[in-house]
């Protein structure tokens, strides 16, 4: 460092206080002075403080992907945390909370929000669909899930929940649960209403439980029953003012019984299988993909060597008919250049996004459709130009996949590509979901190699090539 640097740090100057006493009492009325500027932590910010259980990490995975503030990494820059913190509206940075869908649908208040209810709910959720018996909710009941007040008659809870879990596989778990939130989100937003407004007639003021019974009747059809939406205006026809007529829950908070759980997502199961059918191709590559995508656009913001975006590979000229080779080209060599980020990265391009408003401007006057927003992102999707150039979507990802096998690039790239290439729906947007997974050894383009540095693609020169291989060792 620079010699006045170094000198000022040397002369900084920390302020130290000494306190003689040292029994407890005197210790706790130094924090609590210390404290006494701050916010006290909400019951469940303090049992996931420290908590390491499969369980209370399922809970914050799949609490950040509903909120929206997720990160591709458990690490995060400093300067990179404004972009997914949670805001007031007013602000021109973040996630606006009005917007996060607990808050949007009247589920839950901004207030309860921010004293982490949304977390609450969740692993209430996660440990009914977990476990093989019905677990009642209250406080105490969550206590013993992350490990607390193990003397208590219910010591076992958190073990035999974790030990489910671990049956069941931490990834399926979220899958599962992500997919079903994924469904319930489509339903209400093909309503034209939020939740609170489908479901009651008067909106209520917090209406978890209600939520909860939803979930767990569309839970058991889609997930353990293998079964999908076959008639999606039926349902929500019956799920209007469902809050109204078919669920009745005791009234109050506190202790909720597994029983009533059980007996009102039962029935309410009953009432909606008519609206699903028998699931024939069950493919478990469904994947979450509505939050799954709003995860990753909230994440390039942060971690933006490891995403690309492109509005698709035709040029957004009136003479554009030629798919644009080149363009592919250099997405799969940004790819190439993502993965040697470091083991264990993964990578993505999507196609159907618009990195700038004149691209989404120019893309709406040439095809005559507008586009879908996402936070500060446009959402154009390659519908158009896959109908308008090669007749539909399906032969438009062919051709992608025919030209991934072209490229020069190495043959555990080509497969690892071609496997993860994925066509997803966003509403009415389809978009082409490009994947790469770092190996054993850096990625190749065409004999030379890559890296990323934020949006830029640099090529590793010779005299780095022991600094790049290094990465991969151990």
């Amino acid at each position: 460092m620079d010699r006045k640097i170094c000198a000022d740090i040397v002369r900084y100057q920390v302020p130290l206080s000494v306190f003689q006493e040292s029994g407890d009492s005197h210790i706790d009325e130094v924090f609590r002075r210390l404290n006494s500027g701050g916010r006290h932590l909400s019951k469940q910010e303090l049992r996931q403080a420290g908590a390491v259980s499969k369980f209370a990490s399922i809970v914050r995975k799949l609490a950040s992907n509903i909120r929206g503030d997720s990160s591709a990494s458990d690490i995060l820059n400093l300067n990179s945390m404004k972009n997914i913190s949670i805001t007031n509206r007013s602000l021109d940075y973040g996630i606006p909370v009005d917007e996060i869908f607990w808050v949007h649908n009247s589920i839950i208040t901004k207030e309860d929000l921010r004293q982490s209810k949304d977390e609450e709910v969740i692993a209430d959720i996660v440990a009914w669909v977990s476990s093989d018996k019905g677990i009642r909710s209250s406080s105490d009941i969550l206590d013993q899930l992350y490990g607390f007040e193990e003397e208590q008659a219910e010591s076992s809870l958190s073990s035999s929940v974790e030990l489910q879990i671990q049956k069941i596989n931490d990834d399926v778990v979220i899958s599962n649960v992500q997919f079903v939130f994924d469904e319930i989100i489509g339903i209400v937003e093909s309503s034209g209403k939020t939740f609170n407004k489908l479901l009651f007639d008067n909106q209520q003021a917090k209406i978890a439980r209600y939520f909860q019974i939803v979930f767990y009747a569309f839970y058991e059809l889609l997930i353990n029953e293998g079964m999908k939406i076959s008639d999606p205006d039926q349902l929500i026809e019956i799920l209007n003012k469902a809050g109204d007529k078919t669920i009745t829950l005791s009234g109050g908070g506190g202790n909720w019984s597994a029983k009533e759980k059980q007996t009102q997502s039962d029935a309410l199961v009953g009432v909606i299988r008519k609206c699903f059918s028998k699931n024939i191709d069950n493919d478990p590559s469904r994947n979450q993909w509505v939050t799954r995508f709003e995860n990753i656009l909230m994440q390039s913001s942060t971690e933006q060597t490891l995403y690309d975006f492109k509005v698709g590979l035709h040029s957004l000229h009136e003479n554009g008919t030629e798919l644009d080779v080149a363009t592919f080209s250099k997405i799969i060599k940004t790819l190439t250049a993502m993965a040697n980020t470091l083991p264990g990265a993964t990578g993505y391009c999507i196609l159907g996004v618009a990195d700038t408003n004149g691209c989404a401007e120019r893309h709406k006057s040439i095809y005559g459709n507008t586009w879908v927003s996402y936070s500060s992102f446009r959402i154009t999707g390659v519908n158009d130009e896959a109908e308008k150039y090669h007749g539909s979507v399906d032969k438009y990802f062919t051709k992608i996949v025919q030209l991934v096998k072209s490229q020069p690039i190495s043959s555990r790239d080509k497969d690892n590509i071609s496997r993860n290439i994925a066509a997803i729906k966003y509403f009415d947007k389809e978009l082409i979901v490009l994947k790469i997974e770092s190996g054993d050894t850096p990625s190749i383009y065409d004999g030379k190699y890559y890296v990323r540095h934020g949006s830029n693609v640099d090529e590793v020169l010779p005299e780095n090539f022991g600094e790049l291989f290094a990465r991969f060792q151990g």
